[in-house]
């Protein structure tokens, strides 16, 4: 489906995403994160954490419920690898949909 100029234009976008800071910096904390399951397993339990959390209504958002989950998200991310990664990854994802974002302006596309 994509034409050939596309198709290279997409290749040279994820080269130079590949050689952003934010790539490396991602890539380097999850072969970290991937090498220790310790850490894996921590990870594993801040999401489950977010998505528990993003499952409460907005009105309940200062409930004990939410208080017990945002305590037990702030003891996990005082380990640095679970920190760092976070961080990372988040950096990273903004830097994708920032780029996502551009493309979807300048085709204008209406969503």
């Amino acid at each position: 489906m994509l034409s050939d100029k596309l198709l290279k234009t997409t290749i040279s976008v994820t080269s130079a995403i590949r050689e952003t800071k934010e790539y490396e910096d991602f890539v380097k904390q999850q072969k970290i994160a991937r090498s220790d399951p310790q850490t894996r397993s921590l990870i594993e339990r801040v999401r489950n954490l977010q998505s528990r959390f993003m499952d409460i209504p907005e009105d309940d958002r200062n409930s004990d419920y939410a208080e017990s989950l945002q305590n037990e998200y702030e003891e996990i991310t005082e380990n640095s690898a679970v920190y760092d990664y976070l961080r990372a990854e988040a950096v990273y994802m903004t830097m994708i949909q920032e780029v996502l974002g551009n493309i979807i302006e300048t085709v204008d596309i209406d969503i």
